[in-house]
């Protein structure tokens, strides 16, 4: 199992400027970080080599089921 950081953490590795924690968070129901990071606690962890997908194929059942909560 690859050892995985703070979502905030990843944001500044990937990002300049980084996004707002709620925008982070945001992207982690819809789906926009693959792999998607898992919460412990009130902290998000994801995988290093982790990425952002700008857009979400509608059609994806899980993502969809996501989305309605």
């Amino acid at each position: 199992m690859p050892l995985k950081i703070l979502l905030a953490k990843w944001a500044v590795q990937q990002f300049d400027p980084p996004p707002a924690d709620r925008t982070l968070r945001l992207w982690v129901r819809q789906g926009r970080i693959v792999p998607a990071p898992i919460k412990i606690g009130r902290a998000y962890w994801v995988e290093p080599t982790a990425r952002h997908i700008a857009e979400v194929m509608a059609d994806n059942r899980l993502v969809s089921r996501l989305r309605r909560g």
